[in-house]
Formats: C-alpha cells, structure tokens, sequence
C-alpha cells in the first residue's frame, strides 16, 4: 500500500541589520534586472534558430542541417533525441512490489545551490 505523504513550509523570520538588508537589495534588484534581460536574450535567440531552420526547411535543405553544417566558424545542427525512463506502474503490473522499488531507490545528494524568485515571478520560474 502507497504511502501518504504530506509537504510543509515553515517560514523563519529573521532581522536583518540595515548595512547588510542594503547591500543584499541591491544585489537581489540586479538580479532581477539581469534575469529579465536574460528572458528577451533567451526569446530573441530562439527567433532567430526557428529562422535558420525555416530556412533551411524552405531552402530543401533540412537534411543538410541535420548533417551538421559549418558557416564561417558556427556550427548548426537539428537534433533530434530520445529518452528511456523506467516506468514503476509497468513494474508493479509485472510483479515488482512497492516495497521492492522502495529498496531499490537510491538517494544522492545533489549540489546545493541559491535559488532567488524576482518580485512577481511565480515560485516555478526560473
């Protein structure tokens, strides 16, 4: 039988000295800045690859791009790939046990890091 499980949020309040509450502000203020311009960068880059490869695809030449093609130093590529997951319901439909996939579940530790939400931005987006 599955395990029920339930997620909790505590928040600590915790003060701040004014020095440090500024020079963290400004910080997290250029952040944010840096973050929406990274948004326009992002959008703007993926303009111009769907561009290359329409023209590739309206030039009849698509199969060259998924060759690989070399322009003056840059490098373009259409790749295609796949993924394998292993799917635990088909196990448990051939006989693996819950407590089975319990033992066989490894936990590693990951590397930390800092994760910072922008005023407005949903807790998701990154």
């Amino acid at each position: 039988m599955p395990k029920a499980m339930t997620t909790t949020t505590v928040t600590t309040e915790v003060k701040l000295s004014t020095a440090l509450r500024r020079k963290v502000l400004t910080e997290l203020k250029t952040f944010a800045g840096l973050q929406q311009q990274m948004k326009v960068l992002q959008v703007a880059m993926q303009t111009k690859k769907d561009r290359v490869q329409t023209l590739f695809e309206s030039a009849g030449e698509f199969d060259a791009l998924t060759q690989g093609v070399a322009l003056d130093g840059f490098k373009a590529k259409y790749i295609s790939s796949t993924r394998k997951t292993l799917d635990k319901k088909i196990l448990i439909g051939l006989g693996v046990t819950t407590e089975m996939l319990e033992e066989a579940t490894v936990e590693k530790p990951s590397k930390p890091y800092l994760k910072i939400t922008s005023p407005g931005e949903k807790e998701g987006e990154e």
